[in-house]
């Protein structure tokens, strides 16, 4: 633990599409499929906190877009 920096854990499930070939090469530091990438990424977090705060039951998504190699 480094000093002054809360303890934090997480678990839960982890979804993501985008618009590049199975499976996504980006997820393996190569180029998208089209030259660039749209995805959807989104979290259930079963279990979590930092520090005193908890996160269980939240549910988070997000919106990506980048071209090239990420």
């Amino acid at each position: 633990m480094v000093a002054g920096v809360p303890r934090w854990e997480i678990s839960g499930d982890w979804f993501d599409v985008c618009k590049s070939n199975v499976p996504c090469p980006c997820e393996f530091a190569q180029m998208p499929s089209h030259g660039d990438c749209e995805a959807v990424l989104a979290w259930h977090v079963n279990k979590g906190h930092f520090g005193e705060v908890y996160f269980n039951g939240l549910n988070v998504i997000a919106l990506g877009s980048f071209k090239g190699n990420l």
